[in-house]
Order: C-alpha cells, then sequence, then structure tokens
C-alpha cells in the first residue's frame, strides 16, 4: 500500500492528508477530539484512521450523508444543458 492509500496515519501525514501545517493541528487536536475527533490507536503505533477521520470532518462540515445536506438533487434541468430552440 502507497503511503496516500495508506489507512492509519502519523499526525504528520495527517495534517498533510488535511492539507495544514503540522503545528496547527496539534493546537487543534484537544478541542477537535472533545467533539469526536478519532482517537490515536494504541494497537496500530499510535496513529489514526484515516477513513473515521475525514468522516468527522465531513459531519463537521454538513457533507455526511445523515446531516441532511450535501449534494441536493436537481429540481430542473440545469440552464446551460438546455437545447435551444432553432
Amino acid at each position: 500500500m502507497t503511503k496516500a492509500n495508506a489507512l492509519f496515519l502519523t499526525e504528520g501525514e495527517l495534517a498533510d492528508r488535511m492539507g495544514i501545517k503540522l503545528d496547527l493541528l496539534k493546537t487543534a487536536l484537544p478541542a477537535l477530539q472533545k467533539t469526536g475527533f478519532p482517537m490515536p490507536d494504541p494497537l496500530f503505533d499510535g496513529r489514526r484512521y484515516w477513513p473515521a477521520c475525514e468522516a468527522f470532518l465531513d459531519r463537521r462540515y454538513g457533507l455526511s450523508s445523515s446531516s441532511g445536506q450535501g449534494n441536493p438533487a436537481l429540481d430542473e434541468e440545469e440552464p446551460w444543458k438546455r437545447k435551444k430552440s432553432a
């Protein structure tokens, strides 16, 4: 498995995957963990399970299917897809 596909991430790898600096992640982790951010797993050398972290972030920003938000269904044909009449 390549690092890009790794499931259990160190804090440095997690910060990279999230696109933030490690120092920012370390500052934010105590507050995030209080609201349910996945804890490091001692069975996997203190690494965090990426799919659980991603699911947490999706819920936090209203992107999970259970949040009632996300991609709403289209209510009509998109204007740029309509055929122009001759």
